[in-house]
């Protein structure tokens, strides 16, 4: 018994290690893991998972939550039962963790983790990011209330005040997929299964950690915390759908988020969508020159300074716990993983936007 556990943690340990191993070659080669990974493995991958796993009527967060509670809660009784020395017992522990992590990185990186390093969506769709100077951002950011100032209006029944929930449209999830696959299908992605993006409670989950929502490579699920103010729901399950879909890029999922709303036939998610990317404008503008953006904030209409309060006071409903932290460890992980910008990958969609509006 005990040749047999060493066996199959040694095991694990190698299947982390070859993988990392394979990881870091194929960052050499982008486009063999866009035609191998991307648009074949894991096209398998995404198949079994949503004829499978995906079609349980619960999110699956919560089934992973306590089955890792429950190993947890055994990997404790069997240390403290064990009768052996307490080095030996330290060692076995370190041994058994070595091997649970090696089982970690091989998962993760199989069934979704290479999406990293697939070829950019700029290279795909030939065009080119580049930073928008202060001048282009101000006159963007005048554009786009603009913009919005037009969408509120043809929301039926939306005065001025902000903006409830009760404008959600039902069954959401559904529309915010086919928005989102026809948008990838028009850029000649692959679109196989269908991602599901759940709200998971208590609300304020995920928000308390930094996070509007979460994809996780084990369940095949994008998770979107159910406090979530209703403005920001849309485009944020079209982004963790769009990571369900194949890809790992932040940027590149708000931006596929974008497109995918603005496909939408139903004038709010028009608006939420086009809000959400407004916010991004809205934070560059504050960023480069803090005045500009107080004065500016002060000319808001009033139904999009009203939805704005709304949407900061959401936030205020779940202090973070520890947020610099969080941000630091979420950007080295990023950037282990060859987002090079790290958490800045997120902001990225303004330059992309951009660059693609000018080149359509």
């Amino acid at each position: 018994m005990k040749n047999y556990l060493t066996r199959r943690r040694l095991i694990w340990i190698g299947l982390g290690l070859l993988t990392m191993l394979i990881r870091w070659v194929a960052g050499f080669y982008p486009q063999a893991v866009e035609n191998l990974y991307a648009r074949g493995i894991y096209q398998g991958v995404r198949w079994i998972f949503d004829h499978t796993l995906t079609i349980t009527p619960v999110p699956l967060l919560y089934i992973l939550f306590v089955l890792l509670v429950a190993w947890l809660v055994w990997a404790v009784v069997r240390f403290f039962r064990n009768k052996q020395p307490l080095g030996k017992k330290g060692w076995n522990t370190v041994f058994s963790l070595l091997a649970f992590s090696g089982g970690f990185i091989f998962f993760f990186t199989w069934l979704w983790g290479f999406n990293y390093i697939r070829v950019p969506i700029e290279q795909q769709l030939n065009f080119k990011s580049e930073p928008l100077g202060l001048q282009e951002i101000k006159t963007k950011f005048d554009e786009y209330i603009v913009l919005l100032d037009s969408l509120r209006e043809n929301i039926p029944n939306a005065d001025t005040a902000a903006l409830s929930a009760d404008f959600l449209p039902e069954n959401l999830e559904n529309t915010m997929r086919e928005l989102l696959t026809a948008t990838l299908t028009e850029l000649d992605y692959p679109t196989t299964g269908r991602v599901r993006g759940r709200l998971i409670y208590p609300k304020g989950i995920l928000i308390r950690n930094s996070a509007s929502g979460i994809y996780i490579p084990f369940i095949g699920e994008g998770n979107i915390d159910g406090g979530l103010h209703h403005l920001s729901i849309p485009f944020t399950i079209a982004h963790e759908m769009a990571h369900g879909y194949g890809h790992g890029d932040e940027g590149t999922c708000n931006f596929l988020a974008y497109l995918a709303c603005q496909r939408a036939q139903d004038p709010y998610i028009r608006y939420a969508g086009t809000y959400s990317y407004w916010r991004y404008l809205r934070s560059a503008l504050r960023n480069l020159d803090n005045e500009t953006y107080q004065t500016l904030e002060t000319q808001l209409p009033t139904g999009i300074r009203n939805d704005l309060e709304a949407l900061k006071y959401s936030w205020t409903l779940y202090p973070q716990a520890l947020p610099k932290f969080r941000d630091w460890l979420y950007d080295r992980f990023l950037k282990s993983q060859g987002i090079a910008e790290g958490t800045k990958s997120y902001s990225k969609v303004v330059m992309m936007v951009e660059a693609f509006n000018r080149k359509r």
